[in-house]
């Protein structure tokens, strides 16, 4: 909704041109924000005769790189993320269907996109691997991992955005809540308490 209170006030997008202009100004069609928003640009960015560039985009220039900077980073990390992962259970135990155990982690989890593999500790007790496995199956037929994946791809290319890291931390908590909402949904008291101190115990 375009308001003056609004994150967006407008819906109207900035022309790149702006950067080359020999007075900077925007017009998002709100006066407070125009008034606000030119006065600083035209105080800050307004080229003098004698410069060579205009300010703003050397600003701009050094602004992206700065973002794709941290993008490569974030993706990086991603991607070296998930080769320490594989590296980590390559060895790991076919148990049953996609389910693995391995006796190098210490909580369970879900790899893969295509063909998602559940990995969990090795000796752990059945009733307790139970529960993790359905945990983890939930997580797969809800489609949480491609999610996550997405979630941490809009992540990458935001970073620069605090609200967007908050976000993220919140809709993985979301995600595990959702999950254990759907595989206690048919128990009994008992059994949820037995789940929630299995899950809690990894």
């Amino acid at each position: 909704i375009e308001s003056v209170f609004s994150l967006l006030p407008s819906g109207k997008v900035i022309e790149p041109e702006i950067v080359y202009d020999r007075t900077p100004a925007i017009h998002s069609g709100i006066t407070m924000i125009d008034h606000t928003t030119n006065t600083i640009m035209a105080e800050s960015f307004t080229p003098n005769m004698s410069d060579s560039v205009n300010p703003l985009q050397v600003v701009t220039y050094i602004a992206s790189n700065f973002w794709v900077i941290g993008l490569v980073v974030m993706l990086i990390y991603c991607v070296v993320s998930y080769a320490l992962i594989k590296r980590r259970v390559f060895d790991a135990v076919k148990t049953e269907d996609n389910i693995y155990e391995s006796d190098r982690i210490v909580t369970p989890f879900v790899v893969g996109i295509l063909r998602p593999r559940i990995y969990i500790p090795y000796n752990m007790e059945e009733e307790a691997k139970t529960h993790v496995i359905a945990h983890e199956r939930a997580h797969i037929k809800r489609g949480d991992h491609i999610a996550k994946l997405i979630g941490f791809l809009i992540l990458s290319v935001y970073w620069f955005n605090p609200l967007i890291w908050v976000a993220y931390v919140l809709f993985s908590r979301d995600i595990e809540l959702a999950c254990d909402e759907r595989v206690i949904k048919n128990m009994d008291i008992p059994e949820k308490q037995k789940y929630s101190e299995d899950l809690l115990s990894c």
